[in-house]
């Protein structure tokens, strides 16, 4: 059968049934539980950024109505329970009752087209404003009818007070009138956009121009259920992928769905790459944009898809994720049920990789030879070999080769030379102990890895938390990166052999699929990130492969100070442009305000991809103090 980690889910699951058993609560828990525990998510404008990939599509069709409804109807109710949980703190749900009426509105067909009508700027947003909610009102009231529970002509449209004109024009409160005046005017309108040649301004019918306004006078829709209980259900649309509008259009769209005269509530979903460098890289939309009067920061909830502040945190809820959601994938390929696999965990060997006999001898060699040269006292080794092994066999590392050890013991060598008094290397009958105490720790054991990998390819990248870790918290990435080594084991079933995949074959393929991952950017301005990219990784290598690895597991970032970085999207703008669309496809991180040696800097971090093309490190927090002539410098080939 087909691979289902190569596809989004969303793209090939039609039912709602198995599109939920595919899906994971955490992000609801992450990044919309708190704003609807505030009332923040249903009173105003949501504003949903993220990078491709990052679930957006996936969170709209979940909140819609009958994916709810589903869910809450469902006998299956222990599989469903984590989302059920989820969707109950975030006010979809309560009491097994769908409370919340959502639809999505996919942005990227047809409504960039009336930006090109030849009207006015106000008539063009006018039209586009008046079919964007007959629309909505339609799936709206289809989503109803489509449950089967609630009979269509028994919906009444709740109106706000005072809406007595408002009521009259979108059809009354019947709900199968005001659903054919939605469909008159979609109509109309639809005919106005797809028109080979458009109507002049004189010509557009009446029914298309005239006031129609539902997001600004209804508040709900009236239902009664088959005891005859009546309940309102919330609106909620969900424009999803927004960024395909003109920017003028977008910017239109912000400002009318921001008024809190609308009660409705209304979603924007879109990729970062819609936003100015300055709101990218800040993280936060600005206050205002243009002619935009309205105060983004009071009217908008924002919601960013990526959280840069408690990334320690991202990334173990990231894992938590990864994890349940490749558990589900698996639960559709019969190949590995069969074979009692119900984890992607149970793919992948973690016994830690061992050097050949030779290669480790070389090391043996190596270190006797630091040893002379250095004139390291034998007490000073033998307390240094004695750390390495209380570490190493307290980690669960100890391949039984010793090539672990070795490696880190040649660090911990470099390190000493470089911290003990020079005049007393050479008297090798009394211990010197250096200036600042060596510790033997998990930094020490991470850059004698990356010394191992690029010294004697010894496998780096291995282990399930290792696939999450190089998706850089991207749910897309993840899956593809997971589906090749899926694809890997699927193929030994098939042959007979034992499912697992070594640490070596599942280095190779992870390496591999990133390499190919980078090669295949297409985003703007990617050939230019590639190169910024590049560039950040030779200087960290360089930095990592430093014999005393005085950043543990190596550098994968440039810190840029602060204050430098907040000037720079007024005084480089095309290197702000470049740095914005590294972030909004998943290229880069910026992580703002890093504290360290007393100063703040920000980081410009390498993602799992081009980590793991180039042999780098995971771990965050290493970085190399540059200012923004080495980027600038970096782009130009200096």
């Amino acid at each position: 059968m087909t691979n289902p980690f190569e596809k989004r889910a969303t793209e090939y699951l039609r039912d709602d049934s198995a599109f939920l058993s595919i899906i994971t609560p955490d992000p609801l828990h992450t990044f919309f539980e708190s704003h609807a525990k505030s009332g923040a998510l249903y009173d105003r404008l949501c504003m949903v950024v993220g990078t491709p990939g990052s679930g957006k599509t996936t969170i709209a069709r979940l909140m819609q109505y009958q994916t709810a409804y589903t869910l809450v109807s469902s006998p299956n109710h222990s599989e469903y329970a984590p989302l059920h949980s989820a969707l109950t703190h975030c006010g979809i749900i309560d009491n097994n009752i769908v409370h919340v009426l959502g639809c999505r509105v996919p942005m990227e067909s047809e409504y960039r087209e009336f930006w090109e009508l030849p009207y006015e700027k106000d008539i063009r947003f006018g039209l586009l404003r008046s079919f964007l909610q007959a629309r909505a009102i339609i799936l709206w009231l289809n989503g109803i009818a489509s449950v089967g529970t609630f009979n269509l002509q028994d919906v009444k449209v709740v109106y706000r007070e005072g809406s007595v004109v408002a009521l009259e024009s979108l059809g009354g409160d019947d709900a199968v009138n005001v659903l054919a005046k939605a469909k008159q005017v979609e109509k109309t309108i639809y005919s106005i956009t797809a028109a080979l040649v458009s109507p002049e301004l004189h010509e557009l019918p009446s029914s298309a121009i005239k006031p129609y306004h539902p997001f600004d006078s209804i508040s709900g829709f009236e239902v009664a259920d088959i005891d005859g209980n009546r309940r309102t259900l919330s609106p909620l649309v969900i424009l999803d992928d927004v960024h395909t509008l003109h920017p003028e259009q977008l910017s239109q769209m912000s400002d009318w769905l921001s008024k809190r005269e609308i009660a409705i509530s209304r979603w924007m979903m879109m990729r970062l790459d819609a936003q100015t460098p300055e709101e990218v890289l800040e993280e936060s939309l600005g206050d205002t944009t243009g002619d935009s009067t309205v105060q983004k920061s009071r009217e908008i909830t924002q919601i960013w898809l990526q959280n840069r502040q408690s990334r320690g945190t991202s990334r173990r809820n990231f894992r938590t994720m990864a994890k349940n959601m490749a558990e589900k994938y698996l639960r559709l390929m019969p190949v590995f049920q069969r074979q009692g696999l119900k984890s992607l965990a149970d793919l992948l060997n973690t016994q830690p990789p061992r050097l050949s006999p030779s290669n480790v001898q070389k090391l043996s060699d190596k270190v006797d030879s630091l040893q002379r040269r250095y004139s390291i006292n034998t007490e000073i080794r033998a307390r240094f070999e004695k750390e390495v092994t209380d570490y190493v066999t307290g980690s669960g590392e100890d391949t039984g080769s010793g090539d672990l050890k070795l490696a880190m013991l040649i660090i911990l060598f470099s390190r000493y030379v470089k911290r003990v008094p020079q005049s007393g290397l050479f008297d090798q009958e009394i211990p010197i102990e250096p200036n600042k105490p060596i510790k033997v720790d998990s930094g020490v054991a991470d850059g004698a890895k990356i010394h191992l990998l690029h010294d004697y390819r010894r496998p780096y990248y291995y282990g399930i938390d290792a696939v999450c870790d190089a998706s850089s918290e991207n749910a897309e990435q993840f899956l593809q990166l997971a589906g090749q080594l899926v694809n890997a084991s699927q193929t030994r079933i098939i042959r007979n052999d034992p499912a697992q995949l070594t640490a070596k074959y599942q280095h190779q393929l992870l390496v591999k699929k990133a390499e190919e991952m980078v090669r295949d950017w297409t985003f703007p301005g990617h050939h230019e990130v590639k190169i910024l990219c590049d560039s950040i990784a030779a200087q960290c290598i360089e930095k990592s492969l430093e014999p005393n690895a005085p950043l543990g597991g190596g550098a994968n970032a440039f810190g840029i100070p602060n204050e430098d970085f907040d000037k720079l999207p007024s005084t480089h703008r095309d290197l702000a442009r470049i740095l914005k669309f590294g972030v909004a496809y998943s290229a880069i991180t910026i992580k703002r305000h890093h504290s360290t040696k007393n100063r703040l800097w920000t980081l410009i971090e390498l993602t799992g991809p081009m980590l793991v093309s180039k042999g780098l490190t995971f771990t965050r927090g290493g970085f190399l103090e540059r200012n923004v002539s080495d980027l600038i410098n970096a782009l130009e080939g200096v």
